[in-house]
């Protein structure tokens, strides 16, 4: 992971501890328990897109497409102030993700 970019070795003063969580189809996801984090934090609030105005833009369309997002939450760019506080302590050492991570 620290080669892909995806976390970086830290010494910030939060810690959350590491997890590895089954999943439905047997595989294994590793994650840090962010609920003490999340707890504290100020959340965004967005409103919820309506059905019928999604059901609009639709009407009288023909071709349609998906897109597979491979490691969605690595997408999303964490605040330089904030990424001390995704650190999660691992019996080798700390880490911290300068992109989101699951479980934030």
């Amino acid at each position: 992971m620290i080669k892909q970019g995806l976390c970086r070795p830290s010494k910030s003063p939060w810690a959350s501890p590491l997890h590895v969580v089954p999943k439905k189809n047997g595989d294994i996801r590793v994650c840090g328990d962010y609920r003490r984090l999340n707890a504290i934090t100020k959340a965004d609030r967005y409103p919820v897109p309506r059905v019928k105005d999604f059901i609009y833009q639709l009407a009288g369309k023909t071709i349609f497409s998906t897109i597979y997002l491979n490691r969605t939450y690595q997408q999303l760019c964490v605040r330089e102030e904030d990424i001390e506080k995704t650190a999660i302590i691992t019996p080798m050492r700390l880490f911290e993700f300068p992109r989101m991570y699951p479980g934030l």
